[in-house]
């Protein structure tokens, strides 16, 4: 009985230690050049949605923020992406929502896709509009 009672013991004394055990990054969703500001990185990421081949556009104005967290020198930044006035009928608004980290090169660790949909539901939604 002790035995088991030891091995029980043991076995979820493992678990604790492996919990315990940093947790590795997420591979980014995309990897932005050496050189590039975050804004460029997302432009990149983003070229042939914000433009076709020819450099046009389907929208009437397009707005960037980017707002840094941390020390004197962010190396995490937010930055939305938000096309407005779009040429479908259906759709009102496109918003991407990007989160990037600095780690030699800037890195997008994680992008959301919202719209603002003409008719049907009000407010935003992740889901294309009808």
């Amino acid at each position: 009985m002790r035995a088991l009672l030891l091995a029980v013991a043991l076995g979820f004394g493992g678990t604790a230690f492996a919990a315990d055990a940093p947790a590795k990054a997420a591979a980014p969703i995309y990897t932005g050049k050496p050189g590039h500001a975050p804004v460029e990185v997302v432009f990149d990421y983003l070229k042939d949605r914000i433009a076709d081949e020819y450099g046009l556009s389907e929208y009437r104005n397009l707005t960037i923020v980017q707002q840094g967290k941390g020390g004197e020198i962010p190396d995490h930044v937010s930055l939305k992406v938000e096309m407005q006035g779009l040429l479908d009928d259906a759709v009102a608004t496109q918003r991407y929502a990007f989160a990037l980290r600095f780690d030699d090169v800037w890195k997008i660790d994680a992008v959301r896709q919202d719209w603002l949909c003409r008719r049907g539901q009000k407010g935003w939604t992740q889901r294309p509009c009808p």
